[in-house]
């Protein structure tokens, strides 16, 4: 297995990531006849310097942010820097997301103290609902690295921009992804804009090197850790994509479990962007195997279609697979580990097992997520439309629950045939 020695890094501390739920708040009292209160949905106001327009994903501008718990989260106040993030939802929606630095570590909203945050648009999602599925399903199954999704409001230079989810900065560190000093996250995306990539030997798969980063090593130093990671990556890759397969050695460099989970939150959604590959994430300890996530990006889950629109009731029987024989490189890379009869045992049980125990808990989860939601919709839908929603809460939040359902009881159908 690779393993990279020479390289020292300023991660020095140990500590484990919190990985578990950072459940919504909800009130509740022991009070049998009240009823449980709703909490607040925080509200988030940044005022950049001279109140100048942010319209970079490359270039900070300075500024106040000043953050609202309402009783929920604690308040805060500080100095922050801002700029734009996302590559397509950049450029091409009117809603944009932002990232956050900090000019000092700070605790938000009662998540670990860390600089850079991410204020997420999700102009996509009419419903509002999307972000409380996959990542409390992720929670649910204990998958590591997971981020929380808190629901806000968001005001830039005193200009109401609705409804946002606050969340963590996809970054390494003792208290993020954890992967140790020697360690890696991959990220495979079509975009390919990373200072450290390669394709990949046999399905082309466009792998990038997100952490270790070049900018904090000599040149050469970079160029033999691309070297190396890429030597080990196809060493896999060749594993999988040999006559033998999968009755050869891959298990020995690739977890099972980690990519069952993540491929029972992946069909749950029917999260589509793992055929590009696009936001498909691989993360890995030096000496240990590579493990699929952290969970990324939905906007091409829930049955959606080219003209925006999610939760569609024809979707829920559709495969998270296209076509095997598909040119795309995620499809060919991805499926291939469901021909293996121990994946398909592994996944059956623990589809199961989520069904039994802990699909309840996500509904109830959902709705909770929904009532909080609720508070800041109008002024959403009357800043940016509908974009697919009904407008009326309730409504939309029964169109999410019943294709949940529907989508739920197709995988039913699926496992019981492996």
């Amino acid at each position: 297995m690779f393993k990279r020695s020479i390289f020292i890094f300023a991660f020095l501390f140990s500590g484990l990531f919190i990985s578990c739920e950072k459940d919504l708040p909800v009130s509740t009292n022991d009070e049998s006849d009240e009823e449980e209160v709703t909490p607040r949905i925080p509200h988030f106001y940044i005022d950049t310097d001279n109140h100048d327009s942010i319209t970079s994903k490359e270039n900070y501008l300075e500024g106040d942010l000043v953050i609202e718990g309402n009783d929920e989260f604690p308040n805060y106040e500080g100095r922050t820097k801002i700029r734009g993030r996302g590559n397509f939802s950049w450029f091409n929606l009117p809603k944009k997301s932002f990232k956050l630095k900090l000019n000092s570590a700070s605790p938000l909203m009662d998540l670990p103290a860390y600089k850079k945050w991410i204020l997420l648009a999700n102009y996509l999602d009419g419903s509002l609902l999307m972000n409380s599925i996959p990542y409390k399903t992720a929670h649910l199954l204990e998958m590591p690295f997971t981020n929380h999704m808190i629901p806000i409001e968001l005001t830039v230079n005193g200009q109401d921009r609705g409804f946002y989810v606050f969340t963590e900065h996809k970054g390494v560190s003792y208290q993020r992804i954890d992967v140790g000093e020697d360690g890696l996250l991959l990220e495979l995306d079509t975009y390919f804009d990373e200072a450290l990539q390669f394709k990949s030997e046999h399905y082309d798969l466009p792998v990038m090197i997100k952490f270790p980063k070049k900018e904090d090593m000599p040149e050469a130093e970079a160029q033999t850790l691309l070297t190396a990671v890429q030597s080990d990556f196809n060493q896999l890759e060749s594993l999988v994509y040999d006559s033998s397969f999968p009755n050869n050695n891959y298990l020995d460099y690739f977890d099972d479990l980690a990519y069952v989970n993540y491929m029972i939150v992946y069909q749950l959604t029917l999260n589509r962007e793992i055929n590009h590959p696009k936001s498909t994430y691989i993360h890995k300890t030096a000496g240990g195997k590579y493990s699929m996530g952290i969970i990324w990006d939905f906007d091409w889950g829930f049955g959606y279609s080219e003209n925006q629109e999610h939760f569609r009731e024809n979707t829920t029987q559709t495969p998270l697979f296209l076509d095997s024989s598909s040119a795309l490189a995620g499809t060919k890379f991805f499926s291939k580990f469901m021909e293996d009869p121990h994946m398909q045992i592994l996944f059956k049980e623990r589809w199961n097992w989520f069904r039994a125990h802990k699909y309840s808990e996500l509904k109830k989860h959902i709705k909770e997520y929904a009532k909080i939601v609720e508070q800041a919709a109008s002024k959403d839908y009357e800043r940016w439309g509908l974009r697919d929603a009904t407008g009326n809460s309730e409504a939309d939040l029964q169109r999410v629950l019943q294709w949940l359902d529907a989508r739920a009881n197709y995988l039913d159908t699926y496992v019981s045939g492996l």
